[in-house]
């Protein structure tokens, strides 16, 4: 489904401007999302046990984790292995009243992960899905806010739902687990803004550090959370640090702090470089690939048919220039303007010979027609030729 789809009847339009990072919303039912995930669903992806281990399984009892020895085993394992699930204590545990969390459910469960797919693109964000899984009069965690946006599909029975006033100000690290760590969640959640029973189809939209907690009502509770996390500005970083990487003013040796005139000169001089990068059009670039690298690749093998490849090699010296203004491929005859596709072309240049299907794997997100665009110019140029595999 679409995001339109997704969110019904809500107007998407008025998601973005009035609530997205602003305010929690919640959306009665609608038919499909009713269908995500309903038990039978739930049961056969329970059932692909080699995916199933300490990390991605999770056991809760009055809020509390189960060690892995109570439902996991643990004779044999290799050092640094996570131990494998044993569906039959973690059966019994169920019957106790404990509660599931199966992580990153995109991963083995199609539907699921076509939703966490088209929220990361539609938001140019990390997307994951959890379940959560609990049983009559459960609260299997107390009061808490999430380091990420959550859309949270009840997909089977109820859960009410409490969401609180309090908002913890773009939070990058959880409260610590325990005691402490609850008795301050609690004392500073504020009065509750609303409270609302989840049906089957319900969505409820809460932006990044909201307080809430949930309980479950009278029948077993499925719901699915899919937690958006678009790149905040911390991840400029690593993007700077990798664009002024080549640049030798960066790579020199700082002054001797014990001569604060000198070196309050070079920061000086580094600063003003740094933000002439942070605001140029090459840097535009890198942050709409970081972003679109995020979403990931859906499989799609379509067998049994096979791509045949078609080949090519460099035939011409060329190589690509970054500039403020943005990339290029400069050759003895020119220059042919980049866009996006710059580090897949890059690639291309440096192969002996190279297909390009590799070459588009090799730029997570990248724009296949547009890549196609950029070696169809390279060939016309020919700083490229097609070539036969040998």
């Amino acid at each position: 489904m679409d995001f339109a789809q997704f969110i019904a009847p809500f107007d998407p339009g008025a998601f973005r401007s009035q609530y997205f990072g602003k305010q929690p919303l919640h959306i009665r039912s609608e038919g499909a999302r009713a269908d995500l995930l309903p038990w039978s669903r739930f049961n056969e992806v329970l059932a692909l046990t080699p995916y199933w281990n300490e990390d991605t399984l999770k056991v809760y009892f009055k809020s509390r984790a189960a060690l892995r020895e109570n439902y996991c085993d643990t004779a044999d394992l290799r050092v640094g292995s996570p131990a494998p699930v044993n569906p039959s204590k973690v059966s019994a545990l169920m019957g106790l009243g404990a509660s599931l969390v199966a992580n990153q459910l995109h991963r083995v469960c199609p539907p699921v992960g076509a939703v966490a797919r088209m929220l990361a693109q539609e938001f140019a964000a990390r997307s994951f899905a959890n379940v959560y899984c609990s049983f009559q009069g459960v609260q299997a965690f107390q009061t808490h806010f999430d380091l990420h946006d959550v859309f949270a599909v009840q997909a089977e029975g109820e859960k009410t739902w409490r969401i609180y006033e309090a908002r913890a100000d773009a939070p990058i690290a959880p409260v610590p687990p325990g005691d402490e760590g609850e008795q301050f969640l609690n004392s500073t959640r504020g009065r509750m803004i609303f409270e609302v029973v989840m049906r089957p189809g319900d969505l409820l939209y809460l932006p990044r550090g909201q307080y809430h907690d949930a309980l479950t009502g009278a029948q077993a509770s499925l719901h699915v959370t899919f937690g958006v996390a678009p790149t905040s500005g911390l991840s400029l970083f690593k993007l700077l640090e990798k664009a002024l990487a080549a640049e030798s003013g960066f790579r020199a040796y700082l002054p001797d702090a014990r001569d604060p005139a000198a070196l309050q000169a070079r920061l000086e001089g580094l600063g003003g470089r740094v933000k002439d990068m942070m605001t140029s059009a090459a840097f535009a670039i890198d942050v709409l690939n970081s972003q679109r690298d995020l979403a990931g690749v859906a499989a799609d093998y379509r067998l049994p048919a096979q791509l045949p490849p078609a080949w090519y090699s460099p035939a011409k010296r060329a190589r690509v220039v970054r500039r403020d203004s943005g990339f290029a491929v400069v050759h003895d005859a020119g220059e042919i303007p980049l866009g996006a596709t710059y580090p897949a072309v890059e690639w291309m240049l440096s192969q002996r010979m190279f297909a390009l299907q590799d070459a588009i794997t090799r730029q997570t997100g990248v724009d296949e027609q547009a890549l196609r665009a950029d070696l169809e110019r390279l060939l016309q140029a020919g700083i490229l030729v097609e070539t036969e595999m040998r």
